[in-house]
């Protein structure tokens, strides 16, 4: 099945903004740990790195989007629409 330009950037995109509440999340949860009495030294750093697993995504993804996008709004003039 061919996807388009525009519906990759969409799918991108949603996967983003995925992985940000993920990181958010984390954020979160790292937090609460380093605010217990003894926190676990193990899970912070186990939380820790599926962090930066999570933002090395987010770079890869915005430099997919950085070059896709110009190319979705050629498509979508094309098309007719707006990118």
């Amino acid at each position: 099945m061919k996807h388009s330009v525009l519906d990759r950037v969409a799918s991108i995109s949603a996967r983003v903004a995925a992985l940000n509440r993920r990181k958010a999340d984390l954020e979160e949860e790292i937090a609460a740990e380093e605010l217990r009495p003894a926190p676990d030294g193990l899970r912070l750093r186990q939380l820790k790195a599926r962090k930066l697993r999570i933002r090395d995504q987010l770079a890869r993804y915005d430099g997919v989007l950085r070059t896709l996008k110009p190319l979705a709004g050629h498509a979508a003039a094309r098309r007719g629409g707006l990118a």
